[in-house]
């Protein structure tokens, strides 16, 4: 069963220290959202989980697999970010296609699968400047999953939409990784994204998790005044 394990994950930069000993568990199929305020540590985390940062010291683990030295490539894992990075140069059906590996009967049902679960079936011949931000987010999303990774790291994917698409898109994309069945840890500085989306939060300050919990339990017994 594949999740995530962090022990003991420590990061300094020069003599800041962004994190501090942080212990997390994503489990299979779980849905975990890391919340806090910027530079509370949250995205370097995620970076270290992802292999683009190594930790000061501490290990990450992917499954049963220890992977703290392992580049990104060999982690099995997807990552969507704030810029969605999808290829300019390709169309949407190629940016989709572009990790996978089978037959070509076998990747055009998967593309279309995907781009018809994000509502982007009638967009497979487009390319990445016909689209608006939003339909970039999901064709970015469709090409994480394309692979079927068991894990998808997400850096606050929403921050470039406008309210009005936020949360439809929010709402799709989480109806599009539960069916998939992965495992999700997503990084916000928003409670009202964490709340809606979040199986658990992990709520982080300075460099630590300070609480964890399913959302209605951090709402209503915070840990703090500065939790609440």
């Amino acid at each position: 069963m594949a999740g995530i394990r962090v022990e003991k994950v420590s990061k300094r930069f020069g003599k800041v220290e962004a994190l501090k000993g942080v212990d997390l568990e994503v489990r299979d199929q779980e849905f975990l959202v890391l919340l806090g305020p910027s530079g509370c540590g949250k995205t370097t985390l995620l970076r270290i989980v992802a292999g683009l940062e190594a930790p000061t010291s501490g290990e990450v683990y992917i499954g049963e697999r220890r992977v703290t030295h392992l580049p990104p490539r060999l982690r099995g894992i997807a990552m969507v970010f704030q810029n969605y990075a999808i290829f300019p140069h390709l169309t949407v059906y190629e940016n989709v296609a572009f990790g996978l590996h089978g037959s070509r009967a076998e990747n055009d049902a998967r593309v279309m699968e995907l781009l018809g679960k994000v509502g982007m079936g009638s967009y497979a011949s487009a390319y990445p400047h016909e689209l608006s931000g939003g339909e970039q987010q999901r064709v970015a999303l469709a090409r994480a999953l394309a692979p079927r990774p068991r894990i998808m790291l997400m850096d606050e994917p929403f921050s470039g939409l406008d309210d009005r698409l936020r949360d439809e898109i929010r709402d799709q994309t989480l109806d599009v990784l539960k069916s998939e069945g992965t495992a999700v840890l997503l990084v916000t500085h928003e409670p009202g994204e964490a709340m809606r989306m979040a199986d658990e939060i992990a709520l982080m300050r300075n460099g630590k998790i300070v609480q964890r919990g399913a959302p209605y339990n951090i709402y209503n017994a915070p840990v703090d005044r500065a939790a609440a």
